[in-house]
């Protein structure tokens, strides 16, 4: 099989699995959290319905110089994009931003991608010490940092 083969198949797949995959991404309800809690999260962790961190994928580097600089990671030195991704306590990812430049913040991530919105009313969200200067963000919502 040639190159080009295999890339339009794969080119062709991605969005028919993709389509399939975002059905299994979604919310339950606190109270399913709630119910599904692990045990060593239930006495102090128990307004917790989501737990989020960025993943950041190597790419290849743009011949673009704008999108070199905008894809471009201090942190992993190389160019990549960024996703925010959110699962509940017990391990079920419940969402998925788009794609962003290596360069953006976890601020700017959280902010452009409606995360706040999703999330329910007073409850309570857990990240890395990455993610600074949020917990205004989660207040002006009603929501905690955890």
């Amino acid at each position: 099989m040639s190159v080009t083969y295999i890339h339009n198949i794969f080119t062709r797949s991605i969005p028919i699995i993709a389509g399939a995959l975002q059905e299994l991404i979604f919310w339950p309800s606190s109270i399913e959290i709630k119910k599904r809690l692990p045990i060593p999260f239930r006495v102090r962790y128990k307004n917790v319905v989501s737990i989020i961190d960025c993943l950041e994928i190597e790419i290849e580097k743009p011949s673009n110089p704008i999108y070199q600089a905008m894809t471009w990671s201090d942190y992993k030195k190389c160019n990549t994009l960024k996703f925010l991704i959110s699962s509940t306590p017990d391990g079920m990812i419940t969402f998925i931003s788009g794609a962003f430049g290596g360069r953006a913040s976890d601020k700017e991530i959280i902010s452009q991608s409606n995360f706040l919105n999703e999330l329910p009313n007073a409850c309570a969200v857990m990240a890395d010490r990455g993610f600074k200067q949020i917990d205004f963000m989660l207040a002006k919502k009603k929501l905690l940092f955890s």
